[in-house]
């Protein structure tokens, strides 16, 4: 296990979360640092933000063939890009795990069934 200063009294302590500094009683908690917190706040805000402009991204350019062929393109680049899989590192629990990729699933689940069934009727 590695060692971290304790933000309180710059004690050394172990850097797993729920340690508890012995000198001041300071908790070490999820967001440590500055690193974990800027990830994890990124990967929120994409989580959320991503599959609402693909849905509205596909629906405006559901008028006809071409620019919804270009929204399935941008789709599928930014939901790859929202993956929570290139975000794995920043997952504590298996709870989070399981979360993050259900929401991510659901979501582009439903929009890629949308854009299926938008292509369908270019097609008839």
């Amino acid at each position: 296990m590695s060692l971290i200063k304790c933000p309180e009294c710059e004690h050394e302590i172990l850097s797993r979360i729920g340690t508890i500094c012995p000198n001041c009683g300071h908790m070490v908690g999820y967001f440590e640092g500055d690193k974990n917190r800027k990830k994890y706040g990124k990967f929120f805000a994409i989580s959320l933000f991503v599959p609402f402009i693909n849905f509205v991204l596909v629906l405006l350019s559901s008028f006809n063939k071409t620019s919804l062929i270009v929204a399935s393109v941008i789709f599928v680049v930014l939901a790859f890009l929202s993956s929570p899989i290139r975000y794995k590192d920043i997952f504590v629990t298996k709870f989070e795990k399981i979360l993050f990729w259900g929401i991510w699933l659901g979501a582009n689940t439903l929009i890629a069934v949308m854009i299926y069934n938008l292509m369908h009727k270019f097609v008839n």
